[in-house]
């Protein structure tokens, strides 16, 4: 394409007042729709409608100072009439009567298609997903208070994701605040997308294979604030991030055919895999019909740990009214390992043996009071 046109509309209509509340919109893209500059484009071509009805009760009693829930579904259709997505959602929240607040959100998408799995080749299908989540939070009022989140998704084909988060806050001096967020979140996904292979014996999927594997996914990861105010025109604000993530591949497969989500597993499906172990890692040797036409090919051990260590400190002060002077430094530590396992004792340490990356950044402003 040497030029893009298109053209994109949000049309919302909604009821906003009273306790009984509703929404439904109409949000599209055409393909070739380009805003340049203006503004970040994840993705174009998509028609995407939804509706929601929302009852809400305001007025305290002795079970709760407020509650509502929400009801809704959406959708949404390529510029070639595919649904690429729909789903069906539940939530609810209340604060209770000694301020603590409660929710939980469900959702139910049935198997839809995908046009970018294949990462710009033909469509195929997800499987039918299933997510909850809940959240509960203390009293945010006093010096000490905490947020925990649990969810869980699932899918037709066994994946799943899980995860839990937790925030401690502490103000012991109303200038000064600390929080602690750890998070884990471990999971499976059937279809990770690995590489693309010519091959024209794939007339399938039109001279290509489009490689997948299963993946197997953990994280650990901590935020951790420090928030201190001097004076109304002077504060200091501190975040570190220690983050591990272990990803491990298995089972190489393609999809059987375009539109579907059945997936042949190279070695048990079809074909035959060869793995060879040398000093650099493992390598896959793939013959993707045995002794059929197509020709063999080769996947480098895509198994990963990655661990990185975020840490910057800001310091603000307005030294004359709209006129600011920001000192900020960060550092950034990361290193990888090639074993895809898990272990925390390794990467921890690892997180501090790393190269340590500086910057140190000075910004000023002054308002000209024209």
């Amino acid at each position: 394409a040497t030029a893009l046109r298109g053209y994109g509309t949000y049309t919302r209509i909604a009821k906003e007042g009273g306790n009984f509340r509703w929404e439904t919109s109409l949000n599209v893209r055409s393909p070739g729709f380009e805003n340049n500059d203006i503004a970040a484009l994840s993705r174009a071509d998509y028609i995407f409608m939804h509706g929601n009805i929302n009852q809400r009760w305001t007025k305290p009693t002795k079970y709760y100072r407020y509650a509502q829930y929400t009801l809704g579904g959406q959708q949404q259709y390529n510029y070639d009439g595919d649904l690429t997505g729909r789903q069906l959602h539940l939530s609810a929240f209340t604060e209770t009567p000694f301020y603590w607040q409660i929710g939980i959100w469900g959702a139910l998408r049935p198997s839809v298609m995908d046009d970018r799995k294949t990462r710009g080749g033909p469509i195929v299908a997800l499987p039918a997903e299933r997510t909850m989540s809940w959240n509960i939070s203390s009293d945010q009022r006093k010096p000490v208070n905490f947020h925990a989140e649990n969810w869980l998704s699932t899918d037709a084909e066994g994946g799943r994701s899980a995860g839990v988060s937790v925030t401690a806050s502490w103000r012991p001096v109303s200038n000064i605040s600390l929080s602690l967020g750890p998070t884990y979140d471990a999971g499976r996904d059937g279809a990770q997308f690995v590489r693309t292979v010519d091959d024209a014996a794939a007339t399938a999927f039109y001279g290509k294979r489009y490689v997948f594997s299963d993946i197997e996914s953990k994280t650990l990861s901590m935020n951790t604030r420090i928030d201190v105010t001097f004076t109304p025109t002077m504060s200091l604000q501190l975040f570190a991030q220690p983050f591990i993530s272990s990803n491990r591949f298995s089972n190489f497969k393609e999809y059987a055919q375009p539109r579907g989500a059945e997936k042949a597993v190279y070695g048990r499906d079809v074909g035959t895999v060869y793995v060879q172990s040398t000093a650099d890692g493992r390598t896959y040797h793939i013959d993707p019909d045995g002794s059929g036409p197509a020709a063999s090919f080769d996947v480098g051990d895509p198994n990963f740990s990655f661990r990185s260590l975020r840490g910057n400190a800001v310091f603000r002060w307005e030294y004359t009214p709209g006129s600011t002077l920001f000192l900020v430094w960060t550092q950034n530590r990361s290193s990888d390992d090639p074993s895809g396992n898990f272990d925390f004792g390794r990467d921890r340490r690892a997180l501090f043996n790393s190269p340590a990356h500086h910057v140190f950044l000075v910004k000023v402003n002054y308002w000209l009071p024209l």
